[in-house]
């Protein structure tokens, strides 16, 4: 198991020579993309709420469209939580191993 990752890893970092760049930024990483989903939030959740908009109108806050919006969003902050644990969790096992 821990051959193949190594692998994956090997050859990504071949592939894309600018990941191990990104990786050393990775709290600035974290914070823009915390920042836009903090934007995205208020986009697609908190302001269509203040909208003034009429059953059956597209930004009404029931609307299909308002709906897929609202899943994509948290289908994100969960896929940023994720990430975020993995990342950060992994380092810290990682120093309480060594």
């Amino acid at each position: 198991m821990s051959l193949g990752l190594g692998s994956v890893i090997a050859s990504l970092s071949q592939s894309l020579p600018w990941l191990p760049s990104i990786s050393r930024h990775k709290g600035m990483v974290f914070l823009a993309v915390g920042a836009l989903l903090a934007v995205n939030y208020w986009l697609a959740i908190a302001r269509p709420r203040r909208m003034k908009c009429a059953p059956g109108d597209m930004c009404h806050v029931d609307s299909p469209a308002m709906r897929a919006t609202r899943a994509v969003f948290w289908a994100s902050v969960g896929v940023y939580v994720v990430a975020a644990v993995v990342t950060y969790g992994g380092l810290w096992w990682v120093r309480t191993q060594s």
